[in-house]
């Protein structure tokens, strides 16, 4: 009884130690409380905007691939540069920000990591090095996630820094790996009309069986 009660209070302690470190990776609160970021996800790049748990805006390029995904704290909207079309929704998507634009993405936009500590079902704290600079290596293991059950969210942290925040999944049992490198903008260039985008009129809607 006494080793259970150990084991439970030591994995308490790990969560709390990595909500301390995930919490510090959000931008101190000004007004207006925006913040900027930019990634890598191999040869795909991305920047975020955000304006803090009000709305947000990943733009993402993959060659001559470009899209706009837009929560604008009412609806959101994703557009497709190349193919000139659209999907709207009046929900907010929490998995495709996640997806799209990583861990530190969801810790600009809401400011903590509350979301994504939410019903985890195991939570990990542990040193080690990466590129030669000593990190902590917070690893989330949500209890449920887009329908998945195989997935682990890993951050490394330095120097209050994300250094690399890696999405692991088995779809269909594949594993699968997505390995965001982070810059953060400082300061950002984020205004109201960033989040006032539109797509342009001849733009199609897809939930218009347009193709």
């Amino acid at each position: 009884m006494q080793l259970l009660l150990l084991l439970c209070l030591a994995a308490q302690d790990q969560s709390a130690e990595a909500k301390k470190l995930l919490n510090a990776l959000a931008p101190p609160l000004k007004d207006p409380a925006h913040s900027q970021i930019e990634w890598t996800i191999g040869s795909r790049t991305a920047v975020g905007y955000f304006e803090r748990q009000k709305a947000w805006r990943l733009d993402t390029k993959s060659g001559d691939v470009e899209m706009v995904f837009l929560w604008d704290g009412k609806s959101f909207l994703n557009y497709m540069k190349r193919s000139n079309r659209f999907f709207n929704s009046p929900k907010e998507p929490v998995t495709m920000l996640l997806i799209e634009g990583g861990g530190l993405a969801e810790i600009h936009y809401s400011g903590n990591a509350d979301r994504l500590l939410k019903d985890a079902k195991q939570v990990t704290v542990k040193k080690e090095k990466l590129d030669e600079v000593d990190c902590s290596h917070v690893v989330i293991t949500p209890k449920d996630l887009q329908g998945s059950t195989d997935v682990e969210l890993h951050f490394w942290i330095a120097d209050g820094a994300c250094k690399r925040f890696s999405y692991k999944s088995k779809p269909n049992g594949k594993p699968n790996e997505r390995t965001y490198t982070y810059k953060v903008v400082d300061p950002p260039s984020v205004t109201e009309e960033t989040f006032a985008f539109k797509p342009p009129a001849d733009a199609k809607d897809m939930r218009a069986g347009n193709k």
